[in-house]
């Protein structure tokens, strides 16, 4: 008798530290201050807005780990939510993340990828063109969005290796991030002529290139400079994606998460002083959406020559977070599948490695297709506002199974129950609120997509009820 192959436990606590913290550091540090400063305005706004950003993303690591504890299977929020609220709800997320919010974080890594090749070939990607023409569709496919395509399959292709080997790089990659934004920082207040000056500025006066005015100023403009925040520190949750491969999950999930969002805050933090320090808000405001304020900082303080080899290394921070990304939210699809929610194809695990691979590629592949619709800013923000809605859900659920199991293990409680969770999900009921008004149309489609989930859930367990046990 044949047995199917399943999922192995082979991440310990230093690789699963290090998956979050190579999930979270990615573009967004070295891409988001610019359109935050033409947000708010404030360098002090501005890192109020990381400040409150990345308490907001703790008190949620801190509220996953306790679910992530107590139900350490794979998929994270869509195994709590199920237990929480039932079937329906969880499904909404896992469809969510399946057509939103996995590939458009990985669509917009792979975009920002191509931003950074693109300066390193000297702007040759952009100009470089193809036209197309099929099924009555007419355009131009430029070297960005091909470099990005090609990104995406090249990441996926490692993916299929075992979870140990795809932690090991994971835990090279974090070494390499943190080292990085350490030296940026120790360079530009050591070497850096800035001026503490710039802090008591205003960019409001900058070119703001891509800023719709309904995102500047007030609490729409503060409330867009979060979601600037969040999307950079996107990543926090992914461990609890991947529970079911991790060893002693009760004890390695906890650790993991809470050490590595300590780690982060601190590096964004100083990281974003650093920029207002060498330059003034009006220059950050200023910088082109195809370049970006880290680079611009590092030129300013080591020079012109040390931009190219800054470039590389901002590259190789968003090929690793893009692997991470697409490592762990494979994960939510294959649970799906195991529990015929999805095409039970993508339940499917390599014989060798002991990977969803079907899960991984199906990703990767949906991926692809929003590379072609959006920039790097649009798909972002899209992305935080469709996930954020079913975190704000989590939270809830840790009362409702507190509730609901009150005698369940839980190997880890979260520090300040009641009111971490209370102060997490109040800021994300508010930070949806302002998306919504600062953003309508893009919050009603992202809706839209998520409520056509019932219909689909409707359709399907209607058709297992009437298939053959």
């Amino acid at each position: 008798m044949s047995t199917r192959p399943s999922l192995i436990r082979a991440l310990g606590l230093l690789a699963a530290a290090s998956l979050v913290v190579s999930n979270i550091i990615g573009q967004g540090i070295f891409l988001k201050a610019r359109a935050m400063t033409c947000n708010v305005g404030s360098p002090t706004l501005v890192m109020t807005a990381w400040v409150l950003a990345g308490v907001l993303a703790l008190c949620g690591a801190l509220t996953l780990a306790e679910l992530s504890a107590m139900i350490p299977h794979s998929g994270g929020p869509y195994a709590f939510l199920r237990r929480a609220f039932g079937h329906p709800i969880a499904f909404m997320y896992g469809w969510m993340y399946f057509l939103l919010g996995g590939p458009l974080a990985a669509a917009a890594l792979a975009t920002g990828g191509a931003i950074f090749l693109n300066l390193i070939s000297s702007d040759a990607l952009h100009r470089f063109e193809i036209p197309y023409g099929a099924f009555g569709l007419h355009g131009v496919l430029v070297g960005t969005q091909l470099a990005a395509l090609a990104l995406l399959a090249a990441v996926a292709l490692v993916n299929l290796a075992p979870v140990r080997t795809n932690g090991a790089l994971a835990t090279v990659f974090a070494a390499v991030k943190i080292l990085m934004l350490v030296a940026l920082v120790i360079g530009a207040f050591a070497v850096g002529s800035g001026s503490w000056g710039h802090f008591a500025m205003s960019g409001f006066s900058g070119a703001c290139v891509g800023i719709a005015a309904s995102a500047r100023g007030g609490a729409a403009g503060f409330g867009a400079a979060m979601l600037g925040a969040l999307y950079a520190y996107q990543g926090w949750a992914s461990l609890s994606y991947i529970a079911g491969e991790a060893k002693d999950p009760g004890r390695t999930i906890p650790r993991a998460l809470i050490t590595s969002m300590f780690v982060v805050i601190g590096l964004y933090v100083t990281a974003n002083a650093s920029y207002f320090y060498v330059l003034s808000p009006v220059a950050i405001a200023s910088v082109s959406p195809a370049s970006s304020v880290g680079l611009e900082v590092l030129g300013h303080v080591f020079g012109a020559g040390a931009q190219g080899v800054a470039t590389a290394l901002l590259f190789v921070s968003v090929v690793a977070t893009l692997h991470v990304s697409i490592l762990t939210n494979s994960r939510i699809t294959f649970a799906m599948a195991e529990d015929r929610d999805m095409m039970p194809w993508l339940s499917g695990v390599t014989t060798g490695t002991r990977v969803p691979g079907a899960a991984v590629l199906a990703g990767a592949v949906v991926a692809a297709l929003l590379v072609l619709l959006g920039s790097f800013d649009t798909l972002s923000d899209f992305q935080v506002f469709s996930v954020w809605i079913f975190y704000g859900l989590t939270g809830v659920s840790v009362f409702v199974l507190r509730r609901l199991l009150p005698d369940a293990p839980r190997p880890y409680r979260v520090f300040g129950y009641p009111f971490v969770p209370v102060i997490f999900v109040a800021a994300t009921v508010w930070l949806l609120f302002e998306a919504v008004v600062g953003a309508p149309v893009r919050s009603l489609v992202g809706l839209g997509i998520i409520a056509l989930a019932l219909p689909v859930y409707a359709l399907l367990s209607k058709r297992s009820k009437e298939s053959p046990v």
